[in-house]
């Protein structure tokens, strides 16, 4: 049985608010099922807000969870 799209988003938004393991493919995944659950019609503009938000803080918490960084970028860094 397919669980409710409120439980699947709940569960979402708690993986990209607090992921267990670095998975930054995993997160961007996670953030592209909320946009399908809205685009479904399944859960409000409000909702894909705050699963974007809870993505932006833990990228900014946890920075190895965001997408890779360009060449250029990472030898700056050095």
């Amino acid at each position: 049985m397919a669980r409710p799209e409120e439980e699947r988003y709940t569960d979402l938004l708690r993986h990209l608010a607090a992921p267990s393991t670095i998975d930054a493919e995993g997160l961007v995944s996670s953030l592209r099922e909320v946009e399908h659950l809205f685009s479904m019609g399944h859960i409000t503009q409000s909702q894909v807000d705050e699963a974007l938000k809870a993505y932006a803080a833990t990228i900014e918490r946890e920075p190895a969870q965001g997408p890779p960084k360009a060449p250029e970028i990472r030898a700056d860094e050095r």
